[in-house]
């Protein structure tokens, strides 16, 4: 899974979300493209979101959580993202805890929270995840 950039026939650019089959994760698509179309935000900003909710998808995936109920377990998740190693988990590495420097600082923790907490606001909205 990996953040896509997306050109319309208008030139216009957003970022999306795509699975291991290069297929559209749909949910996410949806969200994305609100976010640059209807509310205005900078292609940049799809990007880092699009970023954000793949590493989401991807502890969602390793964790076997589905992504519609996951929020329950947050707190897990902001462990895993602050001491898993890059490329969403997915290297066969020993995970570091506490004690050890950290993968990610809490300032991009928090982007990545605020992005995914959006995306699941959007997802409850639109009625693709239980209240």
């Amino acid at each position: 899974m990996r953040a896509f950039p997306v050109e319309l026939p208008s030139g216009t650019r957003y970022w999306t979300v795509v699975g291991d089959e290069l297929g559209v994760v749909e949910e996410a698509d949806r969200f994305l493209r609100e976010l640059r179309l209807a509310r205005g935000r900078a292609e940049t900003t799809t990007k880092a979101y699009a970023e954000a909710v793949v590493l989401f998808l991807a502890w969602c995936a390793t964790t076997k959580r589905e992504w519609r109920t996951a929020a329950r377990d947050i707190g897990l998740f902001m462990l895993w993202l602050k001491w898993t190693p890059g490329n969403g988990g997915q290297r066969r590495v020993v995970v570091p805890g506490p004690g050890t420097k950290p993968v990610r600082g809490e300032s991009r923790i928090n982007k990545v929270l605020t992005a995914v907490r959006m995306f699941l606001v959007h997802a409850v909205v639109n009625r693709a995840a239980p209240t």
